[in-house]
Formats: C-alpha cells, structure tokens, sequence
C-alpha cells in the first residue's frame, strides 16, 4: 500500500516541479557547448595566429589547471551562500566573456588570460548545479543528475558540428562572437530568473567540521572519489586515443572517424538518464561494479571490431556503459554524505578528476609508442577496470551485515 502511495504522488507531481531540472539541464548543454573551443576553433587560431604546438597545449592546459583550481571553493561557496542560481549564471557569462575576449586576441599572451577566464567558469560550474539538483530532487537523485549529465554530452553532440560550419563560413574571431552569445545569454537568464526557494544557509565553521569528519574520513565517499577518478581516467584517454587509432592505425577518413565518434557521443547521451532511472530503483554501488565492468570490457574489445556495423556497435556501447556510471557515482557520493556538503563535495570529486586526469592519456601514449595504438586501446580498459574492483568491498560489507 505505501509504495502504491508513493508511485501516485511521483506521477501526480506536477509539471512545474521538473522546471528547475529543465532550466539547470539547459545550463549544463551551454557550458559543454564551449568544449568546441578547444577541439574545433583551437586548430583554427593556431594556425591563423602561428602558434607553436608547445603553446596551443600550453592554452588547453591553462584551461584544465584553472578549471581543476577553482572546483573546491566554488564547492564551499555552493554549501555557503544562498543565491546559487547566481553563481551557476556567472559560469556560463565567464564562458561566454571568454570566447569573446579571445575573438580580440592580438598574440599568445592576452589568449591565454582570456582561456583561463573561460577555465574559471567552466571549473566553477559543477559544484553549483549538481548541488542545486541534489537538493531539489533527493527522491529522484540519480535521475535529475543523468539528465544533467545526457544534457551536456548533447552539448558536445552540437558544438563540433555548429562550429564546423561556423568556421567553414566565417573567419575564427566572428566564429567566437557568435558563440559567446549562448553563455552570455543563458547564464543571464538563469542568474536572474531561476532562484531557489527555501535555501537554508550552513555556517562555516560548521561546514569545514563535516568535511573533515564526513569526507575525508569517510571511507565510503573515499571509495566513490577513486571510482570517479578511474572512470575519469579511461574517459580522458580514450577521447584522445580513440581518434587516433581510427585514423592512423584503421586509416579511415576523417569524416568515417567523425561518425564512430559522433556515435560514442550519442549514446553517451542517452544513457545516464537511463542509468540514473534505473539506479534510483535497484541501488547505486551494483550498478556501478556492473556497468563500469561491461565497460571494460567493451573498451577491450574495441582493437578487435572490423569497420562498419561491429565498429559502430562497438562505440556506442562503450559510450553508453562508460558515461553512464558517471551520475550513479555522484549519486552514491551525495547519500553519503551530509546534503549540506553537496557542492563542497562536487568541488573535491572535480577537482580529483581534472587534477588526475592528464596522467591516462600520457601513459596511453608510452604503450601507443611502444605496442602499438591498438595496444594503446585495450590498457585504457584498465581505468574501467579499476572503477569495477574499488567498489567490490563495499558490496562485500553490505552483504556480511544481511547475514
């Protein structure tokens, strides 16, 4: 009887209940949408401006150390203040300034101040949504995150396409203008006409005593931060690596390429709001040991997949098992946690992530150098791999309590 009760109040919720999941979703798309910066335009301005390699990397890796810096006090703020909404609208503005200061970029210098604005607000981000998700939906927590999450991978689904024809059109510096436009806008919208209702506030003091004693001495939280960190890890490389053995080892065009990938990406998309869904009814940690061994598998299997329809089922099930442990896993992390340290906990899984991640596509490139790219993409199954292991004792600990 009390879960037929339940099931009524969930389908009888009303439409306006989810307005702050559609809105935050939206948000979340814009800022991915600045991802196509770096992949499309960057090539583009090095090129137009006669950069070195050593500086177009040295623009991204600005970009990523600015990010990963400012994760932990944007958590601290989001615990702390009561207008989140207008901190999570400053992000994408920062973006949106970003693309457009970097449009009036004379030389290497001002372009790498005006990346790192861009890396202030996309490191600043997270921390803010997924508290602000995390609060409204704690019923349908994983859920509201796997919409949050197939939002933004939309948004890497768009961004390389729109600036593709964007620069096939226009020079790079009117490409730029153009797109400062959705962050500008959105993150204006947002900041003025999506505030929380009913935010409680959390004293400071307070606050740095539970992270201490619920974090960081949290075993349990400790578990999902390594998690998170090795299904970052197999992520970050095999965007990288992927490409490359498609076009340099199976020596297909570059438009062949851009389907498997653009593939992986779809059902990346899709599939964290089926995971979420799914996780909110039969627990967090099974499907994460689950889903990130299938995922494995399906990476290792990848060398091994002939072009066509096996390649191309092959993609799309590593991007549907890899990129849907990601919501599950924050998920875990937040009922771990006290709520009142959600965004601070955002901001210390995120900043672990972007902190770590540059070591998998370095160690990917020694074997690449060494074995060959197909060797190169079966050790990236090792990251999965150990996203499946870490957990095994947590299940292992519930089980012995049920005896």
């Amino acid at each position: 009887m009390e879960q037929t009760q339940t099931q009524t109040q969930t389908l009888t919720m009303p439409a306006v209940s989810w307005n702050r999941l559609a809105t935050t979703a939206v948000a979340h798309m814009t800022e991915h949408l600045y991802v196509g910066v770096t992949t499309m335009a960057l090539p583009v301005i090095a090129s137009a401006m006669g950069l070195s390699m050593a500086q177009a990397g040295s623009l991204v890796s600005t970009r990523y150390l600015v990010a990963g810096l400012a994760n932990i006090p944007s958590g601290f703020l989001a615990d702390l203040i009561r207008r989140r909404n207008v901190l999570l609208g400053s992000c994408l503005v920062f973006l949106g300034l970003g693309s457009l200061l970097m449009s009036f970029a004379p030389s290497f210098w001002p372009l790498l101040v005006f990346m790192a604005i861009g890396g202030l607000g996309a490191g600043s981000f997270h921390p803010q949504s997924l508290a602000i998700l995390s609060s409204a939906y704690r019923e349908r927590r994983a859920l509201a995150l796997g919409v949050h999450d197939s939002a933004a991978n939309l948004g890497e689904v768009i961004a390389p396409l729109t600036i593709g024809a964007l620069l096939t059109y226009t020079d790079w510096r009117t490409t730029l203008q153009i797109w400062a436009a959705p962050g500008l806008v959105v993150g204006l919208s947002y900041a003025l006409f999506c505030p929380e209702v009913n935010r409680s506030l959390n004293r400071g003091g307070r606050l740095k005593k539970l992270l201490w004693q619920d974090v960081v001495k949290n075993r349990d939280v400790l578990v999902m931060f390594f998690v998170s960190v090795f299904r970052t890890l197999g992520q970050s490389a095999l965007t990288v690596f992927l490409p490359l053995y498609l076009t340099l080892h199976l020596k297909l065009s570059v438009g062949a390429m851009g389907f498997y990938i653009s593939t992986l990406f779809l059902f990346a998309g899709i599939a964290p709001t089926f995971s979420g869904w799914v996780s909110d009814r039969i627990g967090r940690v099974p499907l994460i040991v689950i889903g990130s061994a299938l995922a494995a598998l399906s990476v290792v299997a990848l060398p091994h997949l002939s072009p066509g329809i096996p390649l191309g089922i092959g993609c799309g099930m590593v991007g549907g098992l890899l990129w849907a442990v990601r919501p599950v896993v924050f998920a875990a992390a937040m009922e771990m946690a006290p709520p009142e340290l959600a965004g601070t906990l955002v901001g210390f899984f995120y900043s672990g992530n972007m902190g770590l991640s540059f070591l998998a596509p370095i160690l990917a490139g020694l074997v690449a150098d060494a074995y060959g790219l197909p060797a190169a993409v079966t050790f990236i199954g090792i990251f999965p791999l150990l996203a499946c292991v870490v957990p095994l004792g947590l299940l292992r600990g519930r089980a012995v309590q049920l005896v």
